[in-house]
């Protein structure tokens, strides 16, 4: 979960043609060693992992997990115990220090749990070709440039086996910035709302779908987020790589 509600939190968004890359990555950098002090923090991320197990049946001598835009590793930290390997990814330098001092301090080595600073592209070869049974990402769309959001989620739906499950979580939308979004061209054209506006299920279903991926959808709300004085709802999205799929064109 790499992100921070902090007052700072608007600095990174909603300014087309900008490098949104490189303001995360600044972003992150700085608030790296607070992040898990925020409010909430460790009891949403809690709440997210928790999800995952109870919807997903892990095996710890099988299961392989890819955590994008892992963040200090929080998500991580409930999956990490009943999976096989799990790879941390975030853009931030910073956040993978914080991740990587999480784990050593368990005591665990890299062939159990790693963390690695890089920006994913989707590219042939990437990660040294690994594949996933779960790649996850939590509250880190609504920080994505919103006319890249298909190119991500196709990057992210790549990285899976056959027959893996691709889990996204961020804001459902408020009624609030259900009507900006409905009265908003670039909303409109972009297929998606960032800084805080959240995520419709049509929205997401149109991602998930754009990347191939269609058995098993799902998108159900699991938590409460406090936040600025008001109430954020946290969805759930998931859906399964068919067994028999080819990677969708355009990565």
């Amino acid at each position: 979960m790499s992100h921070s509600h902090s007052h700072h939190h608007r600095e990174h968004h909603g300014h087309h043609g900008h490098d949104f890359a490189a303001s995360n990555r600044a972003h992150f950098n700085a608030h790296a060693e607070t992040y898990d002090e925020f409010p909430g923090a460790k009891e949403v991320t809690k709440k997210i992992g928790e999800a995952i197990l109870q919807t997903i049946p892990f095996d710890k001598e099988s299961t392989t997990v890819l955590d994008f835009a892992c963040g200090t590793g929080l998500v991580s930290s409930v999956l990490v115990p009943q999976s096989k390997f799990l790879l941390g990814v975030d853009i931030s330098e910073a956040m993978i220090v914080q991740f990587t001092k999480r784990f050593a301090a368990q005591g665990l080595s890299a062939d159990k749990v790693k963390g690695m600073a890089k920006e994913l592209k989707g590219e042939p070869g990437e990660l040294d070709g690994m594949k996933f049974d779960i790649v996850t990402c939590s509250a880190a769309y609504h920080h994505f440039d919103p006319s890249k959001l298909q190119n991500i989620t196709n990057t992210l739906a790549s990285f899976l086996k056959p027959g893996g499950y691709l889990f996204i979580f961020d804001f459902e939308p408020t009624e609030e910035s259900m009507f900006e979004a409905h009265n908003s061209s670039d909303a409109v054209k972009d297929g998606a709302v960032g800084t805080l506006k959240g995520f419709s299920e049509s929205v997401m279903r149109s991602l998930y779908e754009g990347s191939g991926l269609t058995e098993s959808f799902e998108y159900s709300h699991i938590t409460t987020f406090g936040m600025r004085g008001a109430d954020l709802d946290i969805f759930m999205c998931k859906a399964r790589k068919p067994v028999d799929s080819m990677t969708p064109s355009g990565l």
